[in-house]
């Protein structure tokens, strides 16, 4: 019988994303995943900008980037009309990837395959989990291939990232996944689009008797997606049907033609009870399923990846008990919920069926959505919800804040990103924080009330008495001291110091999947040091 520490059911962007996670931290594993090929259909489009700051770790995100269209907002069209812009472009000052990237999955895939292959690892296709039973030490899994040869895996642990009808998921007696589906019908068409009135830089969601949105992709093509009204709604989409919907809802878009993709599919909003069940987990879509409402789904699956992998880990390895892996379901499965309550509202406004509601939401649309978006705090808000990056561990017990400090980033919340230079070149401050161990960053602070050598070397001296986690040590000095000598990194027009809200020296304790798991003031370094042991 074979045995690997972690098996991973499903080799989409889920499951291979907790496999670069394993992999950087050198965790033994087996992902497969029961499809002979990936398929070649363009599936889920919009990589979120957290998501591209968390793949970033992995590879460089920016020839994913090259690839596709970066979208700095949605253009939103009442009957035909257009009734008003969000704008997105320059609400992030603390990120290198501020815009949303539309794009094919194929390419996601693609670019997640390549990092994998780095490490030496692919995905073992053709093998497709038949039976997954747990014990108190790990769990069996029999897999079989499609001629009906079968193997069996001992694994200490199985992820199940194996989508909405996960067998990992059923063969856990303790998860349930309760949800409904949604009455309306959906279709879909991948097409090129000619004499196009479109903005290459941003999708636009058009609504009136039905709704409609178009997402451009690169070389001329784009996604048209409706909800459809009436008798006909189940009747299999022809491509002429899109083309009509399209100039009732988004008159002079353009003339679709040479369709590489028509389909049609309902929609379900699901989740489970909790995110393991002994030696068993669920991520993504096997974990929580719902509209494609502020295109969240795959990121958020390749979140959850990224919060377990090194969890799994720490306690492989005996760095953590078997208890640690607990904070997986608290911390994630609140951020799976929120996106089933929100987008299920943003759905059910969108999308409704019910003709006196489109009739009322048109009409009241058209005076509020102007309005709504021409405020700053307001775009400012909805943009942290979509690009994720207002994701925050602020609530979990695996994470505090000094007492006293008053920075406004504290325990659980997102590293933020600025500038950084050493020897005359410039990095961003996140190319230091990379997957595979923690990081300590000493602040130096700025002003007259700025850390000396002696004192940062103190700090280092004592971390390193606790420092069992083998974490990477950084120092971020003032633009205008150096501390007496000391070396590492100037923070650019101190904006980073800024960015923490933070001026005297400080501390910043983050974990691999880069959110702060402690901080505090310089002099406080002993409640961390306590934290540790």
């Amino acid at each position: 019988m074979l045995q690997t520490d972690v098996l991973i059911v499903g080799g989409g962007p889920t499951g291979v994303t907790l496999a670069l996670e394993l992999a950087a931290h050198g965790i033994p594993f087996r992902i497969v995943d029961k499809e002979l090929q990936r398929s070649d259909k363009s599936r889920a489009l919009g990589v979120q900008p957290r998501t591209l700051e968390l793949l970033n770790r992995h590879g460089d995100v920016r020839n994913l980037v090259s690839q596709g269209n970066l979208s700095s907002g949605t253009t939103f069209y009442l009957n035909g009309k257009k009734a008003a812009d969000v704008d997105i472009s320059g609400l992030a000052q603390d990120t290198a990837f501020p815009l949303i990237l539309i794009i094919s999955q194929v390419n996601t895939e693609e670019f997640l395959d390549e990092c994998l292959a780095k490490h030496g690892f692919a995905v073992d296709r053709g093998l497709e989990a038949q039976s997954v039973v747990q014990d108190a030490e790990g769990a069996t899994v029999k897999l079989s291939r499609p001629d009906g040869t079968e193997e069996t895996i001992r694994a200490k642990y199985v992820v199940g990232a194996d989508g909405a009808h996960s067998s990992v998921r059923r063969a856990a007696t303790g998860l349930t996944f309760q949800g409904a589906a949604y009455p309306q019908d959906f279709i879909l068409c991948d097409a090129s689009i000619r004499n196009a009135n479109v903005a290459w830089n941003r999708f636009s969601l058009c609504m009136g008797k039905g709704s409609l949105a178009v997402f451009p992709l690169k070389d001329g093509t784009c996604r048209v997606v409706a909800s459809r009204m009436g008798p006909k709604a189940n009747e299999d989409p022809k491509f002429e049907v899109f083309q009509s919907m399209l100039d009732q809802l988004y008159p002079d878009a353009g003339e679709l033609y040479n369709p590489t993709w028509i389909t049609r599919f309902h929609l379900h909003h699901r989740g489970v009870n909790s995110y393991r069940d002994g030696r068993l987990f669920v991520a993504g879509d096997a974990a929580h399923i719902h509209s494609p409402a502020g295109a969240q789904g795959m990121n958020t699956g390749i979140q959850d990846s990224v919060n377990l992998g090194w969890k799994l880990a720490k306690v492989i390895r005996g760095q953590r008990p078997a208890s640690f892996l607990d904070s997986y379901d608290r911390e994630r499965r609140p951020i799976g919920q929120h996106l089933l309550e929100t987008s299920d509202k943003m759905f059910t406004w969108g999308c409704s069926s019910n003709p006196f509601f489109v009739a009322f939401r048109n009409l009241l649309f058209a005076w509020v959505l102007p309005w709504f978006v021409s405020s700053r705090n307001r775009r400012v808000n909805i943009y942290k919800f979509i690009s994720e990056f207002g994701i925050s561990y602020k609530d979990s017990d695996v994470v505090a804040t000094a007492r006293g400090f008053s920075g406004s980033v504290v325990g659980g919340d997102r590293v933020p990103d600025k500038m950084i230079r050493a020897a005359g070149k410039e990095k961003h401050f996140l190319e230091l924080i990379t997957p595979e161990t923690y990081h300590l960053v000493l602040f130096a602070g700025v002003g007259a009330t700025a850390a000396t050598k002696g004192d940062l070397l103190e700090a280092q001296s004592q971390f390193e008495n606790h420092n069992l986690d083998r974490a990477k040590v950084h120092t971020i000095l003032g633009e205008s001291g150096d501390a007496d000598g000391v070396s590492g990194y100037t923070d650019v027009g101190n904006h980073l110091h800024k960015e923490f809200g933070i001026s005297e020296p400080s501390y910043v304790y983050i974990r691999p999947d880069g959110y702060v798991e402690h901080i505090g003031f310089l002099k406080d370094l002993k409640e961390l040091l306590e934290w540790l042991e």
